[in-house]
């Protein structure tokens, strides 16, 4: 039944636009003129009808449907009575108009947006006001002040002088104005109730009401230009529940949006570029019987390609770019290409990132939490979430949220994974450069702070123990002529301090590197560390491959990573057995330490000498992996031969 409505109301006002040409041709008008805003309002209001056939808003429907058909034939009564001079079509011109009129104003408002559960008795009272402005308007004369001049010589077949008294007058606005403000509440009460999308999508309506409010009291109070802004007033209310359906799935009817515009403005340039090809060929070219049969190929040579382009933008406009997945696949693509550095990276990559997804799938926000707490988000509002793991390389460092009115479709989901997948490079790209970042500050900081206890340790240690040894050999210098005895005693006092200070100065050079190092090498020294950090109940066994040409960075971390290591599990993994390797793998140096003891405690809290092993594996490119369990643990790492 809507759908029937929708058809009879664009019909009949295409119909009724085309006879006011003939008619305005002839010079035969009605001033001031409202054809304008019933041929926009059958147009509106009708196609809005037509939309809705696959939907559940079967009140809504009707109702629109309803608005748009008294527009259409009221505006094709008055054409035909001006035509032919008919009184009954002119009779149904001059009054069908104010129900529709009327229902825009006070019955919109209590069914929108679904039409279900109102308020019955602002139903009941607004419907009732319809009923008696419609039947007033019916039967009031044309001499009243409110008709057009045009039809003040004309008899109204069915007119009561009484309902064209002031007194009526006065109490149908009363109870319009009314009705205005209990639809309007009743829109607003709604809009309170509800949340979320809901909330956005009675927003938008609410918005729409309001300006064809407006527009209906400027129409009035501006009698010149009535015609004009009655016209734009049809519009507001239509536009706001194209915004409320397009970007917040209003009755879901996307699908049906995008055929219609496809085929709607593939049927406008049909026309246009049949009608072109016949005056080119007619009047330009002379051309006379063969004129059709050039336009009907020229049309069909162009139909499909037109149909292709057409398609793709609306989808683009309608659904995002989940159709053209590829395209937005190549754009994120070249926003990683243009990032030069890692403040691009982390500033403009990811943020661009979150934008074209948001964008591509016409989102209301999109947003990327990295496994380091970054988080990036694009656009807000309420909706359905739905959220993706960022992997690469089979290692997840993040996940991707993504909310959106309506839900997303299997098509929709795959779009979302491959997108997902691309912004799972820009953000392990952005982490990896954080990441990095970070290790140069940490290694920076590391230097400094090595440098200030080196001089710390020279400054507060060995310097002053050098400057007293120092005074007390010129004190033996001075006195050795007068009493050499003292002078002896003197001085053998000295060496055991002076050993001392030495003892400090290859501390010291052994915190910068093991001389057993030099001395042993990699494999021999970590063999020693294993024999020094064995202890009664707990025994350390080493087996190291013999590894030549190391650089010396190499063999500083894998000594300081098995030392550090190890002695975590002899001080606090209560192990009986500890397993130290050293192994030549290829490329790499592998340094494995296993114990058998309790396992770390949970949740796993980094300390300083975990951070420490990591932080030295890393520095060089390396990589460290601890695996716990009950069975004891396992502390892995892997250092490049060429660092």
């Amino acid at each position: 039944m809507g759908v029937v409505i929708g058809v009879l109301a664009v019909l009949s006002g295409l119909v009724a636009a085309g006879l006011h040409a003939v008619n305005a041709s002839a010079g035969r008008t009605i001033e001031p003129s409202f054809w304008l805003m019933e041929l926009a309002a059958a147009l509106a209001y009708g196609l809005a009808c037509l939309l809705l056939r696959t939907t559940g808003a079967r009140r809504i429907q009707v109702l629109l449907g309803a608005i748009a058909l008294t527009q259409g034939l009221a505006l094709l009564g008055t054409e035909i009575g001006l035509l032919t001079d008919g009184i009954w079509s002119t009779w149904l011109g001059a009054w069908l108009w104010a129900p529709g009129y009327t229902a825009i104003a006070v019955l919109l408002p209590v069914l929108l947006p679904d039409g279900r559960q109102p308020s019955r008795p602002a139903l009941w009272f607004n419907g009732v006001v319809v009923a008696v402005i419609a039947v007033t308007w019916a039967l009031t004369p044309y001499e009243g002040p409110e008709y057009p001049e045009g039809l003040h010589g004309a008899t109204n077949p069915v007119g009561v002088p009484a309902t064209g008294e002031p007194v009526v007058a006065a109490v149908l606005g009363v109870l319009l104005l009314a009705a205005v403000i209990v639809g309007f509440a009743s829109l607003v009460m709604r809009w309170r109730r509800v949340a979320d999308l809901e909330r956005q999508q009675l927003k938008w309506v609410l918005v729409g009401y309001a300006c064809t409010i407006v527009l209906f009291a400027i129409a009035r109070l501006l009698p010149a230009g009535t015609g004009a802004v009655a016209g734009l007033a049809m519009l507001p209310i239509p536009i706001a529940i194209g915004i409320a359906v397009m970007r917040y799935g209003l009755w879901d009817v996307d699908i049906v949006i995008s055929r219609a515009l496809v085929y709607g403005a593939l049927s406008t340039l049909v026309i246009a570029l049949y009608a072109a090809t016949v005056w080119l060929a007619g009047d330009r070219l002379g051309a006379t019987t063969g004129t059709p049969i050039l336009a009907t190929t020229v049309v069909a040579l162009a139909a499909l390609p037109l149909r292709s382009w057409l398609q793709r933008h609306v989808n683009r406009l309608v659904h995002g770019d989940v159709q053209e997945p590829y395209a937005v696949l190549a754009r994120l693509g070249a926003r990683l290409a243009a990032a030069t550095t890692p403040d691009d990276l982390s500033e403009r990559v990811l943020p661009s990132v979150v934008e074209q997804v948001a964008r591509s799938l016409r989102a209301q926000q999109a947003t990327i939490v990295l496994r380091d707490g970054l988080v990036t988000s694009y656009g807000e509002g309420p909706g359905i979430g739905t959220t993706v793991e960022l992997e690469y390389a089979g290692e997840r460092f993040g996940r991707l949220t993504v909310t959106r009115s309506a839900a997303f479709d299997v098509r929709e989901v795959r779009a979302l994974d491959r997108l997902a997948a691309q912004a799972a490079v820009a953000a392990h790209t952005v982490l990896l450069a954080r990441e990095a970042q970070r290790s140069r500050e940490a290694v920076v900081v590391a230097r400094e702070e090595e440098r200030r206890r080196l001089r710390r340790d020279l400054h507060d240690g060995v310097g002053p123990s050098l400057a007293a040894l120092a005074l007390h050999v010129e004190t033996a210098r001075d006195i050795a002529a007068d009493d050499p005895e003292a002078a002896r005693q003197l001085l053998d006092r000295l060496v055991p301090r002076l050993n001392a200070a030495v003892a400090d100065v290859r501390a010291l050079v052994h915190e910068l590197r093991p001389p057993m190092l030099d001395e042993l090498g990699l494999a021999a020294a970590v063999r020693e560390l294993g024999d020094r950090l064995s202890t009664g109940t707990t025994k350390v066994r080493v087996s190291a491959d013999e590894i030549a040409g190391l650089p010396a960075a190499v063999e500083v971390a894998a000594y300081h990573i098995a030392g550090e290591a190890t002695g975590n599990a002899v001080r606090h993994a209560g192990a009986g057995t500890v397993a130290v390797e050293v192994r030549d793998d290829g490329d790499c140096v592998r340094i494995e330490v296993a114990d058998d003891g309790r396992g770390l405690p949970e949740p796993v809290s980094p300390g300083v000498g975990t951070s420490s092993m990591r932080e030295r594996a890393e520095e060089l490119g390396g990589q460290l992996h601890i695996d716990s369990g009950p069975a004891g643990t396992t502390v892995t790492a892997l250092l490049p031969k060429g660092a």
